[in-house]
């Protein structure tokens, strides 16, 4: 396929200085047993052969990747969003403000997301398997046409839960309806405890899923969590409308 988006880390980010919020240097390459990639591969081999029904549960849940018939992996987090709105009916400056911040920590965060991809340039864990382990092996889903690290889907999870998390407290209990009365794959709605909850699920889905290593999603997470904190931590109205 294609590559997807080799140009959108050029984009100008709203918030954050974009060489700051750069994914760290991965380790070095190597297909040696015991190595860091040999062994994050193996996990992504195991956990898929077989899934458990839970994994699978998770894996298709959060993935987001069926262009025409879902969102997408960002969008989600609109998905979510819109059902906190519903349920909690915040005046409006505070729904404002909610749908302005989770726009903008989605983009900020896919900038530095895309910037570090193409800086890396990480293959997937599909080619790494098919080159180690097993030239058959297949993910559950198709591997995405861009690079495997950072995460997208960990960026965008733990960027918006840490907006909502800033916004309607750390201990933010929801069910997420929303794939529900999908049959095309599980999207049987999961009831969460808190935003960051959701986030750490939705970053753990792309292991089972096989299309990215530990080490993208935990990296994900990290860079996602400061941008959210970078977006939350920006004031837009001179009145303090949070507690409303």
């Amino acid at each position: 396929m294609p590559p997807l988006l080799p140009y959108w880390g050029k984009v100008r980010p709203f918030v954050i200085n974009l060489k700051e919020f750069i994914a760290k240097p991965l380790p070095e390459y190597s297909t040696l047993a015991g190595s860091e990639y040999y062994t994050e591969a193996l996990e992504v081999l195991t956990i898929s052969s077989p899934l458990s029904f839970e994994n699978k549960w998770i894996a298709e849940f959060w993935s987001d990747d069926h262009p025409g018939l879902t969102f997408t992996p960002s969008t989600r987090w609109i998905s979510i969003t819109n059902q906190v709105i519903c349920n909690e009916l915040p005046s409006i400056e505070k729904t404002l403000e909610t749908y302005l911040k989770i726009g903008i920590a989605l983009t900020d965060a896919s900038i530095s997301c895309w910037n570090s991809k193409y800086l890396y340039n990480l293959e997937r864990p599909e080619s790494y398997i098919h080159k180690v382990f097993n030239k058959d092996w297949q993910p559950l889903f198709h591997t995405p046409p861009f690079p495997s690290y950072p995460s997208g889907h960990s960026i965008f999870g733990a960027a918006a839960s840490e907006v909502l998390t800033s916004l309607y407290g750390g201990d933010y209990a929801m069910v997420d309806h929303s794939h529900e009365g999908r049959d095309e794959f599980m999207g049987t709605p999961r009831k969460f405890h808190s935003f960051y909850e959701m986030a750490f699920e939705n970053a753990f889905s792309r292991i089972p899923l096989g299309v990215h290593f530990r080490m993208d999603c935990e990296e994900g997470l990290r860079l996602g969590f400061l941008v959210g904190k970078k977006v939350s931590a920006f004031q837009i109205f001179k009145q303090d409308y949070s507690s409303l």
